[in-house]
């Protein structure tokens, strides 16, 4: 439980430092989201 949240969490940080900051980190939330796409999405 305390996984899939700091998973989540920190997808949506990415984005948005990636929107905000540098497009480097829209590369760490895909690779997030490539290898725990069970934490976010249940599945």
């Amino acid at each position: 439980m305390l996984n899939t949240v700091l998973v989540r969490i920190t997808t949506v940080l990415l984005c948005w430092l990636g929107f905000h900051v540098s497009a480097l980190y829209f590369l760490l939330a895909v690779l997030l989201l490539n290898t725990h796409h069970k934490e976010i999405f249940g599945w």
